[in-house]
């Protein structure tokens, strides 16, 4: 009778209970979030997915060339940047509203990014260009007259840098 009686009132006081385990691991895990959301910034958040929208619209004028066998491509001037029609990319006639954009020229600033400056013409069969005068002289991207665009967010954070595969036009 005495084992059970000293059983019932002897306890460790070296262990932990169960709730100040469970306690103890949700103040790791709240602190840790809280770590984590600062390392992580929002302007690089906010620029990947800028970058990941003008690779996507650069891709709508490569398809929507092939679509129609036409001239398409997308400029950047450095401030703003357009999809357009034809092998003139500046008259304003032949500038097209992108998708899910409200005006021809979307600018850069209005995206919180700094872009390089860049032309991209497509052919009717979806090849880049740097350059592109007529169905004869044209300047196509190739491993020696590569086309790189850079993406950085404002203020400037861990810029980004893709490019168009030659023959194909293909982004990674």
């Amino acid at each position: 009778m005495r084992d059970v009686k000293h059983f019932l009132r002897a306890r460790d006081p070296r262990g932990f209970t169960l709730i100040e385990i469970i306690s103890t691991l949700v103040i790791i895990g709240i602190t840790a979030i809280i770590v984590i959301s600062r390392i992580t910034s929002t302007s690089d958040s906010g620029r990947s997915a800028q970058e990941s929208a003008i690779k996507n619209h650069i891709r709508y004028a490569q398809a929507t060339a092939m679509k129609r066998g036409e001239i398409w491509g997308i400029k950047c001037d450095g401030a703003d940047y357009w999809l357009f029609r034809t092998n003139a990319p500046d008259t304003v006639a032949n500038q097209i509203v992108l998708p899910a954009e409200d005006n021809a020229k979307v600018a850069l600033a209005n995206k919180n990014i700094i872009m390089t400056a860049f032309t991209v013409f497509f052919d009717g069969n979806g090849r880049p260009y740097t350059a592109y005068t007529s169905a004869v002289t044209n300047t196509p991207v190739s491993a020696a007259n590569p086309l790189s665009i850079t993406v950085d967010s404002v203020p400037a954070s861990t810029a980004a840098t893709f490019g168009v595969t030659p023959e194909t036009g293909f982004i990674p």
